[in-house]
């Protein structure tokens, strides 16, 4: 049996998906948690003992020392973790240690095996601004450089963000590009795609702060708000400042928002919302693959999305690219998505895009190839 130590995030959606993948093979994983986990994902939870054949289970105590570590750690440079993850990898004897993101992972992963003599092989995985974003930070540019130099493999979802790893010093194996999320199931792909007079939202992603930039498309709309004011305008994943905003918006404006905070929708909701919706708004200034952008997508929602989530991988003509986050730029990419969401095929090509590059089943079989090494 096959033995996996895993450094991921043991409350994201992304490292349970990604682990589910492998739940009827016979791969025995180790996860040791890279941040500051309040609680454990349920979907990773339903994993953990035998799951299937593979068996899944956390580094001892791990449950307790995930945000206390991490706060230490912010003073110790990952010293602490970094010992730890060299202790669970002395006593499990991984074949692979796997690190699921870099600024977290891929940096305890630095720290803990650095130019080190090991007998495993060290694969790190972008999870999308890893380096495409922190790249523009001098400390984390040499972070970067220094885990690239020391890994045996590196996984991306972007072909964008394979180029950049090389950039920086990369001369290891590059995986597949796949989604890091996995991919769509059937019942999704084969839903049948409502027709543009049955579709009476717009849907728009709520993050502001960081990168996400939720206020600047409601800055959009409320200049074009007597374009809009048919729609219902669906918020989801709203934060405060969204929220906020959203609600002056309409008392300006008229116009009637829907609003979802972050957490507050199941993901088989957040597909009947882009089942439902025109158009799909999502806008940030550092993403890899945008898993609403693949989401709206699969259930016929033209795209406005900013071209850092690598777009140009993902359509062409059939949604909108945002190249400046501009007021006046994003409106005019929201009017344009509106027409071409009036044409039937553009819907279609986007969900055969989506069945062709992001179905379930392909993209388990190509993550399945990352561990027979």
């Amino acid at each position: 049996m096959k033995k996996i130590l895993v450094i991921c995030m043991y409350d994201s959606i992304h490292s349970a998906r990604w682990l589910a993948q492998f739940k009827d093979t016979d791969y025995e994983f180790l996860l040791f948690p890279s941040s500051p986990h309040r609680r454990i994902r349920p979907e990773l939870k339903a994993l953990l003992g035998n799951s299937g054949a593979a068996s899944y289970n956390l580094f001892p105590l791990s449950r307790l020392f995930g945000l206390p570590f991490w706060i230490a750690d912010k003073f110790f440079g990952n010293l602490i973790r970094g010992s730890l993850v060299r202790i669970a990898a002395k006593t499990f004897r991984p074949d692979l240690v796997h690190a699921l993101e870099l600024q977290n992972a891929g940096y305890i992963s630095l720290q803990a095996f650095g130019d080190r003599s090991r007998p495993f092989k060290l694969m790190v995985t972008n999870w999308g601004s890893d380096i495409f974003w922190f790249q523009q930070f001098p400390q984390h540019l040499a972070k970067l450089k220094q885990l690239l130099k020391i890994a045996d493999y590196y996984s991306a979802e972007c072909s964008r963000d394979v180029a950049l790893a090389k950039r920086l010093g990369f001369v290891g194996k590059a995986m597949p590009v796949i989604p890091n999320a996995g991919g769509f199931g059937q019942q999704e792909l084969e839903q049948a795609l409502r027709p543009s007079d049955a579709r009476s939202k717009i849907a728009i992603k709520g993050y502001q702060g960081w990168v996400g930039r939720a206020v600047t498309a409601l800055e959009a709309i409320e200049s074009i708000s007597g374009s809009l004011s048919d729609y219902e305008l669906v918020i989801y994943s709203a934060n405060l400042k969204t929220i906020r905003y959203a609600r002056e918006v309409e008392k300006r404006t008229g116009l009637r928002f829907t609003i979802y905070p972050k957490g507050a929708m199941s993901h088989r909701q957040v597909l009947e919302l882009f089942a439902e919706s025109k158009i799909y708004i999502g806008l940030s200034e550092s993403d890899g693959i945008s898993t609403s952008l693949l989401e709206a997508m699969a259930m016929g929602a033209i795209p406005v999305q900013t071209a850092t989530a690598c777009c140009d991988e993902w359509f062409t003509s059939t949604g909108v690219a945002i190249h400046q986050i501009e007021p006046g730029i994003v409106a005019a990419g929201i009017l344009r998505a509106l027409e071409l969401s009036e044409d039937p095929m553009n819907a279609t090509v986007n969900r055969e895009t989506i069945r062709r590059k992001a179905n379930a089943s392909e993209v388990s079989k190509i993550a399945r190839t990352f561990y027979e090494l």
